[in-house]
Order: C-alpha cells, then sequence, then structure tokens
C-alpha cells in the first residue's frame, strides 16, 4: 500500500509499505480522506517533535505521517464488539486521535481511540475534519458558553472557527482576532459579529479596541498561544471572567500574574476521558449532520496523497492562504 513515511526531519516520502494486519483488538480501516493538523503534523514533519505511532506512542523514524482522517472498516477483530458493540464492516467512521493516517491502510486498537460512525449525509471530507472538531467541543462540555455571553476567539484557525460556531450554536455573541484577513472573512461568514486584525494594534490597544466596540467579554478562548494574545484576552476580559487555554504552544508564554489577580480572572484548561471523548466526537458529528457545524467551509485545499509534502509546506510558509487541507488517499 502507499503511504506518506517521515524517513528523517523534513523528509517525507510517498511509498510501498506492508498493508497492516488485523488482530483481535482491531479494525483495519480504508482511509479515504486524511486532513492536515497545521500544527502538530508539521511539528512532526520538521522533527520539532519526536516520531510518533498509533495511539501518540514513541516510535523511530521511519513513520507515517497523520491522525486526521475517515475512512471504511474492511476488517474487524473477534473481539471488537466487546469495545464497539456497534461496530461491523463497511462502517464508515471517523476517529479521534491514532497516528500512521496517511496511508491507504490503517489498523486501529479500538480499546484506546475513540470511534464515531459517519451519518449517511457527511462526506468523507467533513470526516476527516471531525478529529479536529471533537476537540472544539470539549469547551462546550465545560459549560464555557453560554446564552448572551460575550465570547472572544483569539486565532481563526480551524479550532477557532470551530469554537466560534459552538459559541454561536450556545447564543453568545461572538468576537475573533487573527493576522489575516482571509481568515477574518470566514470568522464573518461561520458567526462572528466582530472580527479584528491583530496585526494593525498593539496588544493592549486592541483590548481597547474589543472592549470599546464589542465590550468587555465573558470569555476568552486563546486559540492563538502568542504572547501578545495573552495580555489581549486578559485586558479585553471582565471582572471575574474566564480566560480559556485552548491552544498548544511550542514555547514558554510570559502571564501577567498582577492583571490576573486583580481582576480576578479565572484560568481554565481542559482535557476528557476516553469515555467523554467517544461521546463528544459522536456530538460533532451529529452538529455536522445536522448543519450546525459548518466543516466544508473550512477546507481550503485539496491535494493528492503524492502531493502531501506540498501541502506541509503551505501550511509552515503560506498559512495566510490555508485553513485546512484534505489529502484524498483513495476514492470514496
Amino acid at each position: 500500500m502507499k503511504a506518506a513515511v517521515v524517513e528523517r526531519p523534513r523528509i517525507i516520502v510517498v511509498k510501498d509499505v506492508p498493508k497492516p494486519t488485523c488482530d483481535d483488538y482491531s479494525i483495519i480501516v480504508k482511509v479515504c480522506k486524511a486532513a492536515i493538523c497545521n500544527h502538530s503534523d508539521v511539528a512532526l514533519w520538521e522533527g520539532k517533535w519526536p516520531p510518533v505511532k498509533d495511539f501518540w506512542e514513541p516510535s523511530d523514524y521511519p513513520f507515517i505521517l497523520g491522525h486526521e482522517f475517515s475512512g471504511e472498516i474492511v476488517e474487524i477483530g473477534a473481539k471488537v464488539k466487546e469495545i464497539y458493540p456497534e461496530l461491523k464492516l463497511g462502517d464508515r467512521i471517523c476517529e479521534w486521535t491514532w497516528c500512521g493516517g496517511f496511508a491507504e491502510y490503517v489498523r486501529i486498537d479500538v480499546r484506546k481511540v475513540c470511534i464515531a460512525k459517519l451519518p449517511e449525509n457527511i462526506s468523507y471530507e467533513e470526516g476527516a475534519l471531525l478529529e479536529l472538531a471533537g476537540g472544539s467541543t470539549m469547551v462546550c462540555a465545560y459549560d464555557c458558553f453560554r446564552p448572551a455571553y460575550r465570547v472572544l476567539i483569539m486565532g481563526c484557525g480551524p479550532a477557532g472557527l470551530c469554537l466560534i460556531q459552538h459559541a454561536k450554536n450556545l447564543g453568545a455573541e461572538v468576537a475573533a482576532t487573527d493576522l489575516y484577513d482571509s481568515r477574518l472573512k470566514l470568522a464573518r461568514k461561520l458567526g462572528a459579529s466582530a472580527v479584528y486584525n491583530a496585526s494593525e494594534y498593539g496588544p493592549a490597544e486592541l483590548a481597547e479596541v474589543i472592549k470599546r466596540d464589542f465590550g468587555e467579554v465573558d470569555v476568552v478562548v486563546d486559540t492563538a498561544g502568542a504572547k501578545s494574545a495573552v495580555t489581549t484576552g486578559i485586558e479585553a476580559l471582565r471582572y471575574r471572567g474566564e480566560y480559556i487555554i485552548f491552544a498548544h504552544p511550542t514555547g514558554g508564554v510570559p502571564v501577567p500574574f498582577k492583571r490576573i489577580s486583580e481582576k480576578k480572572i479565572i484560568i481554565r484548561s481542559f482535557d476528557a476521558s476516553r469515555e467523554r471523548r467517544i461521546k463528544l466526537l459522536a456530538l460533532a458529528a451529529k452538529q455536522v449532520s445536522e448543519g450546525k457545524l459548518d466543516l466544508k467551509s473550512l477546507i481550503s485545499h485539496r491535494l493528492p496523497l503524492a502531493k502531501v509534502e506540498e501541502g506541509l509546506k503551505l501550511c509552515k510558509d503560506k498559512p495566510s492562504e490555508v485553513v485546512k487541507i484534505v489529502i484524498d488517499i483513495s476514492k470514496e
């Protein structure tokens, strides 16, 4: 089978590798569509993160990249139904989260990964984005967005654009910031009533502009993980507001503890048990199926597996042009 293999940092080759074999607690998935994770896939390709396999377990070079994908179950182990009694051959599925997905076939250990069936009206392309969307629903699970709240989403990458929709669905008013006008335009389309290009202001100045035009905010969700974003978010919050850390910063970020203490800001970050993740993934699929969560609009590029390196370079070098890149592994 064909797979995109990282041979060493910044060297990825699409080549023939052995097709995985099934065991009692595994399924073999014929991958139809995959998506490039703008953050972790690029970091893994560049060698900023060490190699991984399966359920984010340490590995060595070479390794198959990719953890966002959807496809069809073509083999199923004898004991899989102990974990997922509803799964059967031919089911269309998405997952959260397994490594090695940039390949024609992948073996998944169902004891570790979260799996959801794709409703009939969801495409494999949307299914490939459900790993990301499932993660964004964690903010909803912790009751962060409420009717009439003012919510500020900092960063309009794929996660931020999902969070805008979640907040809007729960009755909040949403403002958003980003460095690129193209993403801010998409943020407006998906429900933000106010958008701000952070490159046009100093961090504290931007907070004042937001408070003047949009109002003090109840909740900030930081998907940027940058020093300037922290300053803007803390200053834009009301007294006793909530600052939610959603980003995965690659380095340390200074924190203004004095202002946090003065304003009695609540700092929160989230994780979820496997059982909860399974439910959140199914919830995200349901929202897409019902038209409450638009994932199609996030797709900015479509590339064949043979051009996965081109996609990684686009993510790294041209972030103003990229929101989400879908990789065509096999035809639906």
